[in-house]
This record gives structure tokens, C-alpha cells and sequence, in this order.
């Protein structure tokens, strides 16, 4: 995304205070519900394990997140690609300091393989969180942090890597 492209976004939100303030707390708001949702699913897992339930699926649970938040990590150490930011006249409606690692987005793999594993075990609740995973992904390209292909690249990666290991 070119400064160009996003200074009609910036403008729009800047413009409009309440939809600044709608963006940040969804900037905070999303990857939180994500993040402590995942503890939440791995006790529901480990009670059910404890009432003879499967140890595997807890197993499962913390190694395949774990594998592909490790995978996605190096990928982007690896990659290096710049963020939107760091292009001359780009401002982003969210200060971030980060320089390079934009692609694939952490938050956006993040969540998408939490969101495949809570599908595998409780869907209705699996797809309250796909859902909360796209909404970050179209927040941190609103917000300026990540591109549109960082995003796109970290949710497939996290998603597809999440459901081959969720259900292998």
C-alpha cells in the first residue's frame, strides 16, 4: 500500500473521532479476546483429558499453535519485508516502532490458528473466533502496522497450517 492509497484511509478516520476510537479499541480489544481465549481452551481441554477425555487433543492444542507461531516467526526474520510505516510520507493511524518483520503478520497467523483449534474442539465458538481473527486482520491494515498481503499471508498461513494439524 502506497502513502497515497492510505491517506484516504487516515483522512476517513481522522475525520470521524468515534471511528478512530472504534479502530483502537478494536486494535486492542481483538487480538486480547484471541489470546486469553487460547488458555481458556487449553483448561477446557485438560478437564475434559482429566475426566478421561483425550490427552492428545491437549497435545495438539499447545504443539500445532506452538509449531506455527515458532514457523511464522522465523519466516518473517527470515523475510524481513518492510511495514507500511516505514515507507517516506507513510503515517500510520497506530504508533508502532517495529522496523521489518511485516510479512508473514504475527497477529494475523496468531490468530487464525488459535481460531482452527477452537473449530476442531467447540466450532460455534471456533467461528466466533475466525471471526474475531479476520476483524484483526482488517484492523492492523486499517491501522497502518501491516499491508494488506501480510495480513492475508499470516491468517492463510496460520489457518491452513491450523486445520492440517488440528485434524491430521
Amino acid at each position: 500500500m502506497t502513502p497515497q492509497q492510505y491517506k484516504k484511509i487516515y483522512d476517513w478516520f481522522t475525520a470521524r473521532p468515534g471511528a478512530l476510537a472504534a479502530l483502537a479499541a478494536a486494535d486492542l480489544f481483538l487480538p486480547r479476546l484471541l489470546f486469553l481465549g487460547y488458555p481458556v481452551l487449553l483448561g477446557l481441554l485438560g478437564f475434559e483429558a482429566l475426566r478421561g477425555g483425550s490427552w492428545l487433543d491437549l497435545a495438539r492444542a499447545v504443539a500445532v499453535p506452538a509449531a506455527v507461531f515458532i514457523g511464522g516467526s522465523a519466516l518473517r526474520a527470515k523475510l524481513n519485508f518492510p511495514r507500511p510505516y516505514e515507507q517516506p510520507g507513510f503515517t500510520p493511524l497506530a504508533d508502532k516502532a517495529t522496523r521489518g518483520q511485516a510479512f508473514p503478520s504475527r497477529h494475523a497467523l496468531s490468530a487464525a490458528v488459535i481460531a482452527a483449534a477452537w473449530l476442531r474442539f467447540y466450532p460455534p465458538v471456533g467461528w466466533i473466533m475466525a471471526a474475531a481473527a479476520a476483524g484483526v486482520c482488517v484492523v492492523r491494515v486499517l491501522a497502518g502496522v501491516h499491508a494488506p498481503r501480510d495480513v492475508a499471508a499470516g491468517a492463510a498461513l496460520g489457518f491452513g497450517l491450523g486445520v492440517l494439524g488440528m485434524w491430521l
